[in-house]
């Protein structure tokens, strides 16, 4: 849109990115209120069910690029109006019986809706990142992967640490009623139904401008870029997908996408879980997420420049099986250690080397779907990656949480980190050889038109990639 400025344009796709971003924040927390109320293993892996539509997003992604009306505003406004302004209305009806749902422990029906926010949400992911190539491709592509990389980080830090510190009345109390001279009370600066109905507001507010402003400006100028693309042919991207799952470096790529989480899938999705079954209060935990942004923000830098991704995803992937071994020994200790003055400082330096390595092997992920994508097809070739890519990563969560409830309950996050590093150790030896051989093939390999051509870059990639 050349009547839009690039400033603009730049401040609307970070604004879409942070909603995305505030949804998936706001899954996160969801399980840590469930935790305060006593919620069962089970209960918390029927609710990480709500995750599982960003790992089929493949399936529908095709037909949201290729079908659509000019008439309401090309191939991108078409759907995402309308998916955001429905996202708001269930926020807005949500936000009046959230802290019901949440206190009699109505798991069920809480994932029956965050599902169908997830499944708006993943389609709503598809329609910006395919906008923002779209707006950016005449000015600077960095521009997709920096809206993307701010607005997520934005909105995953307004869904998870602004919702569990401010929501916390120990915390307001303490922090800022006592400051000010202010009457403590029992809730904190704001409830969870006021900030959930806050941001149904702002969904169908910012729908509702996009949708104005977008529809200005067509009016404005004879054409749009959108309107010079090709409409992509549907039944041709499927064929595309088909193939490429018939590719043997394709296939194996996607069992390894598929089965390394196994290593560490405890770690990763019941730590939290268990420092609030020790007392560990939901706004300190927000506070501890602080610092990993530096984390999300450096490890990628570091990565950047690797020509061989997966090679740094293998020699990183040891580390982290003994990193996630010492952050649960640590937290066994901790009802010995909860109220010392060293607890909370050694258990943040845990977390953080954990954090990084976890980093490291997504970033190395990403690096490894820049390389092989062929360019002809690259947004379905990375789609169809990071989507087995999810899958894994949500059939593990849900796994390791419905088999936590067959296990001792003092002890089951302890046998299962213990479970999945052996795990880990098993699969880094059966993987090792094969993750080499995929690190040494030619890019041409990985394409279906054996032929060169330029690689996409990175920064592109990221901004075409959502790694639940």
């Amino acid at each position: 849109m050349k009547s839009i400025g690039l400033f603009w344009l730049v401040l609307m796709m970070m604004i879409l990115y942070t909603l995305q971003g505030f949804i998936q924040g706001f899954a996160t927390s969801i399980p840590l209120f469930l935790a305060s109320y006593k919620a069962s293993w089970k209960e918390q892996g029927t609710f990480s069910w709500v995750s599982y539509p960003f790992s089929c997003k493949i399936l529908w992604a095709p037909i949201i690029d290729s079908i659509y009306s000019r008439r309401l505003g090309g191939r991108h406004q078409t759907w995402l109006v309308p998916i955001q302004i429905t996202v708001g209305l269930i926020l807005l009806v949500l936000s009046f019986y959230l802290e019901y749902l949440l206190m009699n422990l109505r798991v069920v029906f809480l994932a029956i809706i965050f599902f169908m926010i997830f499944f708006l949400i993943a389609t709503q992911d598809i329609v910006v990142d395919g906008w923002t190539l779209v707006l950016f491709a005449s000015s600077n592509p960095q521009w997709s992967s920096t809206c993307q990389t701010a607005g997520e980080m934005i909105g995953r830090f307004f869904g998870s640490t602004v919702l569990m510190t401010f929501e916390s009345a120990n915390f307001t109390n303490k922090y800022i009623r006592e400051t000010f001279s202010l009457p403590h009370r029992s809730y904190g600066l704001f409830t969870l139904e006021q900030y959930t109905f806050f941001w149904g507001v702002a969904f169908i507010l910012v729908s509702l401008i996009i949708g104005i402003v977008f529809f200005v400006s067509k009016l404005r100028s004879n054409n749009t870029e959108e309107e010079q693309i090709e409409k992509l042919n549907l039944w041709q991207t499927y064929l595309d997908i088909f193939h490429l799952l018939k590719k043997r470096c394709v296939q194996q790529f996607a069992l390894i996408l598929l089965t390394f989480n196994l290593g560490f899938a405890a770690t990763y999705y019941m730590t939290n879980l268990t420092l609030v079954g020790y007392g560990v209060t939901r706004d300190t935990i927000a506070l501890m997420n602080i610092p990993l942004l530096i984390i999300h923000i450096i490890v990628p830098l570091c990565l950047s420049q690797t020509r061989s991704p997966l090679k740094w995803f293998a020699w990183a992937y040891i580390p982290r099986l003994f990193a996630s071994i010492l952050l649960a020994i640590y937290i066994f200790f901790t009802p010995q250690l909860l109220f010392k003055p060293h607890f909370y400082p050694l258990l943040l330096m845990f977390i953080c080397l954990n954090e990084g390595l976890c980093y490291l092997l997504k970033a190395s992920r990403i690096g490894v779907y820049a390389r092989v994508s062929e360019p002809r097809i690259g947004g379905t070739y990375m789609t169809l990656l990071a989507t087995i890519s999810n899958l894994g990563q949500s059939l593990s969560s849900t796994i390791v949480l419905y088999v936590a409830e067959w296990l001792p309950k003092q002890h089951a996050y302890s046998i299962q980190v213990a479970a999945c590093f052996i795990l880990g150790f098993l699969w880094i030896g059966l993987m090792w050889r094969m993750i080499i051989r995929l690190d040494a093939l030619p890019v041409e390999e990985w394409h279906l038109k054996p032929k060169l051509q330029p690689q996409i870059s990175a920064a592109t990639t990221i901004s075409q990639i959502n790694i639940a």
